[in-house]
């Protein structure tokens, strides 16, 4: 019984440790919540296309309950809120909790419209050598005129090792390839579906986001810049809104 006792327990360190071998984390190449407490905004570039406008995202984590969470908030070149979303940081990985868009309905005030969320899986920390497929998918009632019922499904799923170049340092950094889905519901369904592709680099986060909407509308955007909230607020005179 000892001996058989003895086996049993190496048996299980072994698995153990073929399991941690399997397993890479990558929670470094995500947004890195420590030094986002004060507020930093991201300044996205367009690759390839000059006419398209820069997209600017607000990102600042908190701490409730014991808990960590990121925050972001996109603004459109008017420095308008576009998208908020809220992430929890959980053991696997960050689960998505809140996600909102911005909208003008029929008397042309903006409004802010709160997702349902199916799930909320949006970065794994861990990663293999055939990776699983990871699901976002969200629901919303627009509050325009035709009253639409909005969905978008994204699955994200981890492609390789890559590196960037980033204000002139070359930085380690993964790569993701994207399938979205948006279905558009009114009195029948229109849907598009896409894919894409996103590089996030090592204590940085997202550096570099595609997507193939069709043959003729190809988005690309790498990050051009990040600022100190006051900086950024200073630089282009403006005051952001949460």
């Amino acid at each position: 019984m000892k001996n058989a006792s003895q086996l049993a327990l190496l048996l299980s360190l072994l698995a153990s440790c073929q399991i941690e071998k399997e397993a890479r984390n990558i929670e470094a190449f995500y947004f890195p919540l420590q030094s986002l407490k004060d507020g930093k905004v991201y300044e996205y570039q367009s690759v390839g296309n000059p006419n398209d406008p820069p997209v600017y995202w607000l990102y600042h984590s908190e701490k409730a309950d014991g808990e960590e969470f990121l925050l972001g908030t996109a603004y459109s070149p008017e420095f308008l809120p576009d998208q908020s979303i809220r992430e929890k940081r959980v053991d696997n990985g960050m689960k998505l909790t809140e996600f909102s868009t911005w909208e003008t309905d029929s008397t042309g005030e903006r409004r802010q419209v709160q997702a349902s969320i199916q799930a909320g899986n949006v970065f794994p920390f861990l990663v293999k050598e055939n990776p699983g497929v990871l699901l976002t998918s969200l629901r919303w009632q627009s509050s325009q005129a035709d009253s639409a019922t909005l969905s978008l499904v994204r699955n994200r799923q981890f492609d390789k090792d890559t590196t960037v170049i980033f204000q002139g340092e070359k930085t380690a950094a993964v790569k993701f390839q994207v399938r979205y889905l948006v279905d558009q519901e009114i009195e029948g369904h229109l849907e598009l579906e896409y894919g894409g592709e996103e590089v996030y680099a090592k204590g940085i986060g997202l550096v570099f986001f595609k997507k193939d909407i069709n043959k003729d509308w190809k988005m690309a955007y790498e990050l051009a810049a990040i600022y100190d909230l006051k900086a950024f607020e200073e630089k282009f005179k403006t005051k952001l809104e949460r």
